[in-house]
Protein backbone atom coordinates (compact mmCIF):
# COMPACT_ATOMS: atom_id res chain seq x y z
CA UNK A 1 0.00 0.00 0.00
CA UNK A 2 1.55 3.19 -1.32
CA UNK A 3 2.73 5.70 1.72
CA UNK A 4 0.11 8.63 0.44
CA UNK A 5 -2.68 6.39 2.40
CA UNK A 6 -1.53 5.58 6.20
CA UNK A 7 -3.92 2.65 8.10
CA UNK A 8 -3.62 1.41 11.66
CA UNK A 9 -5.85 0.16 13.97
CA UNK A 10 -6.48 1.33 17.45
CA UNK A 11 -9.17 0.51 19.57
CA UNK A 12 -11.11 -1.04 17.24
CA UNK A 13 -10.99 1.92 14.99
CA UNK A 14 -9.37 1.32 11.49
CA UNK A 15 -7.71 4.90 11.12
CA UNK A 16 -6.98 5.77 7.22
CA UNK A 17 -5.08 8.73 6.53
CA UNK A 18 -4.61 10.37 3.44
CA UNK A 19 -1.00 11.83 3.70
CA UNK A 20 -0.13 13.85 0.79
CA UNK A 21 -0.08 17.30 2.97
CA UNK A 22 2.27 19.25 0.26
CA UNK A 23 -1.33 18.58 -2.07
CA UNK A 24 -4.06 18.96 0.15
CA UNK A 25 -3.99 15.62 0.35
CA UNK A 26 -5.04 15.85 -3.07
CA UNK A 27 -6.11 12.29 -4.71
CA UNK A 28 -4.51 10.21 -7.62
CA UNK A 29 -5.03 7.13 -8.68
CA UNK A 30 -2.78 4.88 -6.33
CA UNK A 31 -4.58 6.80 -3.05
CA UNK A 32 -8.08 5.45 -4.70
CA UNK A 33 -6.88 2.19 -5.07
CA UNK A 34 -5.01 2.45 -1.57
CA UNK A 35 -7.99 3.76 0.17
CA UNK A 36 -10.69 1.17 -1.77
CA UNK A 37 -8.78 -1.62 -0.25
CA UNK A 38 -8.32 0.06 2.86
CA UNK A 39 -11.98 -0.36 3.62
CA UNK A 40 -12.32 -3.46 1.66
CA UNK A 41 -9.52 -4.90 4.21
CA UNK A 42 -11.22 -3.21 7.32
CA UNK A 43 -14.69 -5.29 6.27
CA UNK A 44 -12.78 -8.61 6.52
CA UNK A 45 -10.85 -7.68 9.52
CA UNK A 46 -12.49 -9.19 12.60
CA UNK A 47 -9.87 -6.12 14.73
CA UNK A 48 -11.73 -3.60 12.80
CA UNK A 49 -15.52 -2.35 14.27
CA UNK A 50 -15.19 1.03 13.15
CA UNK A 51 -13.10 3.04 10.19
CA UNK A 52 -12.10 6.85 10.98
CA UNK A 53 -11.02 8.69 7.61
CA UNK A 54 -9.18 11.63 8.16
CA UNK A 55 -6.54 13.62 6.40
CA UNK A 56 -2.70 14.95 7.11
CA UNK A 57 -1.92 18.66 8.86
CA UNK A 58 -4.13 20.87 7.97
CA UNK A 59 -6.45 19.35 4.89
CA UNK A 60 -8.84 16.54 4.33
CA UNK A 61 -8.58 16.18 0.99
CA UNK A 62 -8.44 18.86 -1.89
CA UNK A 63 -10.77 15.81 -4.06
CA UNK A 64 -8.71 14.39 -7.20
CA UNK A 65 -5.76 15.86 -8.32
CA UNK A 66 -6.81 18.05 -11.45
CA UNK A 67 -3.83 17.18 -13.85
CA UNK A 68 -4.90 13.57 -12.66
CA UNK A 69 -8.27 13.97 -14.24
CA UNK A 70 -6.76 14.04 -18.07
CA UNK A 71 -5.42 10.80 -17.60
CA UNK A 72 -8.56 9.15 -16.63
CA UNK A 73 -10.71 7.33 -19.22
CA UNK A 74 -13.67 6.98 -17.33
CA UNK A 75 -15.04 6.80 -13.88
CA UNK A 76 -17.54 4.07 -13.84
CA UNK A 77 -15.05 1.00 -12.83
CA UNK A 78 -12.28 2.92 -12.03
CA UNK A 79 -10.19 2.94 -8.82
CA UNK A 80 -12.20 5.88 -7.41
CA UNK A 81 -15.16 4.60 -8.07
CA UNK A 82 -14.14 1.40 -6.19
CA UNK A 83 -13.19 3.97 -3.56
CA UNK A 84 -16.61 5.97 -3.53
CA UNK A 85 -18.24 2.22 -3.27
CA UNK A 86 -16.32 0.94 -0.40
CA UNK A 87 -17.67 3.83 1.67
CA UNK A 88 -20.96 4.35 0.02
CA UNK A 89 -21.60 0.44 1.02
CA UNK A 90 -19.39 0.20 4.24
CA UNK A 91 -21.58 -2.30 6.01
CA UNK A 92 -19.13 -1.07 9.56
CA UNK A 93 -19.65 2.39 10.77
CA UNK A 94 -17.66 5.08 9.34
CA UNK A 95 -16.73 8.52 11.04
CA UNK A 96 -14.82 11.38 9.68
CA UNK A 97 -12.84 14.07 10.88
CA UNK A 98 -12.63 17.22 8.75
CA UNK A 99 -10.42 20.16 8.18
CA UNK A 100 -9.14 22.20 5.79
CA UNK A 101 -10.08 21.60 2.13
CA UNK A 102 -13.10 19.34 1.64
CA UNK A 103 -13.37 19.34 -2.10
CA UNK A 104 -15.11 17.54 -4.76
CA UNK A 105 -15.22 13.70 -3.15
CA UNK A 106 -13.77 15.05 0.12
CA UNK A 107 -17.07 16.61 -0.16
CA UNK A 108 -19.46 14.17 -1.38
CA UNK A 109 -18.24 11.09 -0.01
CA UNK A 110 -19.17 12.40 3.83
CA UNK A 111 -22.71 11.72 3.01
CA UNK A 112 -22.22 8.03 2.81
CA UNK A 113 -20.15 8.41 6.28
CA UNK A 114 -22.34 8.03 9.05
CA UNK A 115 -20.60 10.57 11.64
CA UNK A 116 -18.79 13.68 10.24
CA UNK A 117 -16.93 16.27 12.52
CA UNK A 118 -15.69 19.41 11.05
CA UNK A 119 -12.76 22.18 12.55
CA UNK A 120 -13.88 25.53 12.45
CA UNK A 121 -13.01 27.33 9.38
CA UNK A 122 -13.17 23.91 6.88
CA UNK A 123 -13.93 25.05 3.43
CA UNK A 124 -16.10 23.06 1.47
CA UNK A 125 -16.87 22.58 -1.89
CA UNK A 126 -18.50 20.62 -4.78
CA UNK A 127 -16.74 22.73 -7.78
CA UNK A 128 -17.97 19.86 -10.40
CA UNK A 129 -19.97 23.10 -12.54
CA UNK A 130 -17.25 24.55 -12.85
CA UNK A 131 -14.81 21.71 -14.22
CA UNK A 132 -17.71 20.80 -16.97
CA UNK A 133 -18.57 17.59 -15.28
CA UNK A 134 -21.10 16.39 -13.39
CA UNK A 135 -20.82 15.31 -9.89
CA UNK A 136 -20.00 12.05 -8.53
CA UNK A 137 -20.88 9.96 -5.33
CA UNK A 138 -24.25 9.72 -6.15
CA UNK A 139 -24.43 13.69 -4.63
CA UNK A 140 -27.28 14.52 -6.68
CA UNK A 141 -29.50 12.54 -4.72
CA UNK A 142 -27.90 12.73 -1.01
CA UNK A 143 -27.52 16.16 -0.80
CA UNK A 144 -30.92 16.84 -2.29
CA UNK A 145 -32.06 14.38 0.02
CA UNK A 146 -29.77 16.01 3.04
CA UNK A 147 -30.65 19.79 1.84
CA UNK A 148 -33.38 20.07 0.11
CA UNK A 149 -33.44 21.37 -3.43
CA UNK A 150 -32.70 24.62 -3.53
CA UNK A 151 -29.20 24.47 -0.86
CA UNK A 152 -28.49 21.55 -2.81
CA UNK A 153 -28.27 23.45 -6.15
CA UNK A 154 -26.47 26.49 -4.83
CA UNK A 155 -23.79 23.54 -4.53
CA UNK A 156 -24.14 21.36 -7.60
CA UNK A 157 -25.06 24.16 -10.09
CA UNK A 158 -23.18 27.10 -9.11
CA UNK A 159 -20.24 25.85 -7.09
CA UNK A 160 -19.56 28.13 -4.29
CA UNK A 161 -17.59 27.42 -1.60
CA UNK A 162 -19.27 26.91 2.07
CA UNK A 163 -18.41 26.70 5.58
CA UNK A 164 -19.15 25.05 8.37
CA UNK A 165 -22.24 26.76 9.83
CA UNK A 166 -24.37 25.95 6.24
CA UNK A 167 -22.60 22.51 6.86
CA UNK A 168 -23.75 22.05 10.25
CA UNK A 169 -27.32 23.42 9.47
CA UNK A 170 -28.03 20.72 6.69
CA UNK A 171 -26.54 18.09 8.55
CA UNK A 172 -23.90 17.33 6.54
CA UNK A 173 -21.84 17.36 9.62
CA UNK A 174 -22.80 16.48 13.17
CA UNK A 175 -20.81 19.10 14.93
CA UNK A 176 -18.12 21.36 14.86
CA UNK A 177 -15.15 20.73 16.72
CA UNK A 178 -12.01 22.59 17.56
CA UNK A 179 -9.16 22.65 15.38
CA UNK A 180 -6.50 21.32 18.33
CA UNK A 181 -9.19 18.38 19.37
CA UNK A 182 -10.39 17.19 16.07
CA UNK A 183 -8.56 13.91 15.47
CA UNK A 184 -8.98 13.22 19.19
CA UNK A 185 -12.38 14.26 19.24
CA UNK A 186 -13.57 11.92 16.08
CA UNK A 187 -11.32 8.92 17.02
CA UNK A 188 -13.08 8.95 20.94
CA UNK A 189 -15.97 9.05 18.86
CA UNK A 190 -15.15 5.85 16.82
CA UNK A 191 -13.84 3.69 19.85
CA UNK A 192 -17.13 4.40 21.25
CA UNK A 193 -19.03 2.62 18.82
CA UNK A 194 -16.31 0.26 18.57
CA UNK A 195 -17.02 -0.91 22.37
CA UNK A 196 -20.69 -1.33 21.01
CA UNK A 197 -22.52 -4.84 19.86
CA UNK A 198 -21.26 -5.40 16.76
CA UNK A 199 -23.99 -7.47 15.11
CA UNK A 200 -26.21 -4.82 16.40
CA UNK A 201 -23.87 -1.92 15.31
CA UNK A 202 -23.91 -3.49 11.39
CA UNK A 203 -27.87 -4.57 11.58
CA UNK A 204 -28.80 -1.13 12.94
CA UNK A 205 -26.82 0.59 9.83
CA UNK A 206 -28.28 -1.34 7.41
CA UNK A 207 -31.71 -0.61 8.51
CA UNK A 208 -30.64 3.07 8.24
CA UNK A 209 -29.21 2.60 5.06
CA UNK A 210 -32.38 0.79 3.37
CA UNK A 211 -34.51 2.49 1.48
CA UNK A 212 -37.58 4.09 2.29
CA UNK A 213 -40.68 1.83 2.04
CA UNK A 214 -44.46 1.86 3.57
CA UNK A 215 -44.14 1.97 7.11
CA UNK A 216 -46.00 -0.93 7.56
CA UNK A 217 -43.19 -2.64 5.80
CA UNK A 218 -40.50 -0.67 8.23
CA UNK A 219 -42.50 -2.07 11.20
CA UNK A 220 -42.13 -5.58 9.89
CA UNK A 221 -38.66 -5.58 8.73
CA UNK A 222 -37.32 -4.37 11.97
CA UNK A 223 -39.48 -7.10 14.25
CA UNK A 224 -37.75 -9.40 11.79
CA UNK A 225 -34.26 -8.46 12.61
CA UNK A 226 -35.76 -7.41 16.69
CA UNK A 227 -36.71 -11.25 16.68
CA UNK A 228 -33.12 -12.28 15.32
CA UNK A 229 -31.64 -10.14 18.07
CA UNK A 230 -33.66 -11.82 20.92
CA UNK A 231 -31.66 -14.95 19.98
CA UNK A 232 -28.24 -13.40 20.21
CA UNK A 233 -25.65 -13.35 23.08
CA UNK A 234 -25.35 -9.36 23.32
CA UNK A 235 -28.97 -9.45 25.08
CA UNK A 236 -28.01 -11.90 27.50
CA UNK A 237 -24.52 -9.88 28.38
CA UNK A 238 -26.72 -6.48 28.66
CA UNK A 239 -29.17 -8.09 31.08
CA UNK A 240 -25.98 -9.65 33.13
CA UNK A 241 -24.18 -6.67 33.33
CA UNK A 242 -27.56 -4.51 34.54
CA UNK A 243 -28.09 -7.52 37.04
CA UNK A 244 -24.32 -7.53 38.20
CA UNK A 245 -23.81 -3.66 37.99
CA UNK A 246 -20.88 -3.57 35.73
CA UNK A 247 -20.63 -2.30 32.20
CA UNK A 248 -21.51 -4.95 29.27
CA UNK A 249 -18.51 -6.34 27.59
CA UNK A 250 -19.53 -7.50 24.26
CA UNK A 251 -16.14 -8.06 22.74
CA UNK A 252 -17.03 -11.99 23.77
CA UNK A 253 -20.42 -11.85 21.56
CA UNK A 254 -18.77 -11.89 18.12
Amino acid sequence: MTDLILTHVESGVRVIRINRPDKKNALIGEMYQALAEAFEGGEADSETGVFLLRGSETDFTAGNDLPDFLTWDKLSGSVADRFIRAVAGAKKPVVAAVRGAAMGVGATILPHCDLVYAAPGTKFLTPFINLGIVPEAASSQTLPALAGHRKAAEMLLLGEPFGVETALAIGLINAVVPGEELEAFALAQAAKLATKPRATLLMIKQLMKTPAEPVMDRLTREALVFDACLKRPELKEAVAAFAEKRPPDFSKCR
